[in-house]
């Protein structure tokens, strides 16, 4: 029987997704039967992360979602909805008559629905225009490798055994069976959501209520992704090869980490991880840790109040690609990178080489830190003390310019994936989180932050050299 505790998962790099889809295509045009083809765990493209989850008995179905910390319904496509991207997604929609455990919820069972017509809907609309419409459903479900062969690892007084079938991990979950979608849910790769935001009902809450993990924890690891250009070598599959990182539920795996973990306060709201942003600082020179590659590097402090910073609230968002400022930081934030770089901050394409990219300013996040979190050096990475002396205890998070710079291989030129024109909440999506292992403790109200490359390899995962 499968023991709670602390499992981690591997990410993947997107193109391999992609490849999957190509392959069952194939597949199909040449007359074969359906096949369940699958790479074990996470995925990551576009700037999002995914997951497999197989849903169903007695053979279980995939469907590929997203990991989002800022949604709290875990959604997917089901049969019968009707012009839902089944040409763009990685798999085909789930079919519930195929199941010999599905079943509706009904009213008295809405989780995160209203009772319409005797049975629970959600509806869920977006900014960029973006919705989708379900009803709500339950059935046996897991998350990780294939049902007949994957393997997960479970972390165990700190060291990690690898466990296989990950069919020993399926409990029966809530989910919204999508019978319509519009916009980017329609053409995204992936098949549909996964909830993972401080709501009740959503992933991580299912896990802990069906007793698979025993602490309300998880963290998310996305790994730093090569710097590509049309000239070098890798640019193209080779270089969306690299593998993405992990996602452990349940615990902590300090394996992943280069520096210490520091503590951010969080708000224990009920819905978004929320986050209070002290100041925010350019860095000359760049550099990918908080801790300077010089002493001679100048750090600028951004002229803005706090109070606008938080105006609206702060939320780490992993389903968002990019990150989002307040507008009130625009003209002063301006200010200081025309002082840097001699150019105007603009959301422009442009022309860099490799060590221009690297040179441009790095971005500097202070968060308030966590009340009673105490540290044995005060001088730990990712500590504020070095530029702001009267809050040792908040923390400094890097953004590089190889996370918030986006390349486009089609005209060999980066945008900025770090925007400073947002009229309502302030956003640290998922190229915030790169380069780190972020904890996320419901338990004390914290979110973690430790750098890291987030290398998930066979050996770190078994400690035996088992492939995961």
């Amino acid at each position: 029987d499968a023991k709670p505790g602390v499992l981690s998962f591997e990410l993947l790099p997107g193109r391999k997704v992609f490849e999957r889809r190509m392959r069952e295509m194939r597949r199909l045009e040449d007359g074969e039967p359906e096949t369940q083809i699958q790479i074990d765990g996470l995925y990551q493209g576009y700037g999002t992360h995914y997951v497999d989850l197989w849903i169903g008995t007695p053979v279980p179905q995939r469907q590929t979602v997203i990991v989002d910390t800022g949604s709290s319904s875990t959604a997917f496509p089901c049969k019968g909805c009707k012009n839902c991207g089944e040409e763009y997604h990685t798999d085909f929609h789930f079919d519930p008559s195929l199941s010999e455990t599905f079943e509706k919820l009904d009213c008295d069972g809405c989780k995160h629905g209203s009772c319409r017509n005797e049975e629970c809907n959600i509806h869920m609309s977006y900014a960029e225009g973006s919705s989708w419409s379900a009803y709500e459903a339950k059935d046996y479900l897991y998350a990780g490798g294939s049902h007949r062969t994957g393997e997960i690892v479970t972390i165990e007084d700190g060291e990690p055994v690898v466990s296989s079938p990950t069919l020993q991990f399926e409990t029966q979950f809530a989910f919204g069976c999508q019978m319509s979608l519009t916009g980017l849910f329609r053409t995204q790769l992936a098949d549909g959501i996964m909830g993972m935001s401080r709501s009740r009902n959503t992933f991580w809450d299912q896990m802990y209520t069906n007793g698979q993990i025993t602490q309300k924890q998880f963290s998310l690891c996305f790994s730093r992704q090569p710097i590509p250009t049309a000239s070098s070598e890798g640019t193209g599959s080779e270089a969306m090869a690299v593998g993405a990182g992990a996602m452990t539920v349940g615990g902590l795996d300090d394996r992943f980490h280069k520096t210490p973990m520091v503590w951010a306060w969080e708000s224990g709201g009920r819905s978004f991880f929320t986050v209070y942003i002290k100041n925010i600082f350019l860095r000359e020179g760049g550099g990918e840790s908080a801790r300077p590659d010089s002493e001679d590097q100048i750090v600028h402090r951004i002229d803005i109040a706090e109070g606008l910073l938080n105006s609206r609230g702060v939320i780490v968002d992993s389903g968002t690609t990019d990150t989002y400022f307040t507008s009130a930081l625009a003209v002063p934030f301006k200010k200081i990178w025309k002082e840097i770089t001699g150019e105007t901050y603009s959301t422009r394409a442009v022309s860099l080489t490799e060590q221009q990219l690297r040179s441009l300013p790095t971005v500097l996040v202070q968060l308030r830190g966590a009340d009673d979190a105490t540290y044995d050096d005060p001088e730990t990475t990712g500590l504020a003390g070095g530029v702001d002396s009267d809050s040792p205890n908040d923390i400094i998070i890097a953004i590089p310019a190889s996370h918030y710079m986006e390349y486009d291989s089609d005209d060999d030129k980066y945008s900025t994936g770090l925007f400073i024109d947002e009229h309502g909440g302030s956003v640290l999506g998922a190229n915030t989180m790169q380069g780190h292992n972020v904890f996320f403790d419901m338990e004390t109200n914290q979110i973690g932050f430790a750098e890291s490359d987030c290398e998930y390899s066979a050996e770190s995962a078994s400690g035996a050299g088992e492939s995961i």
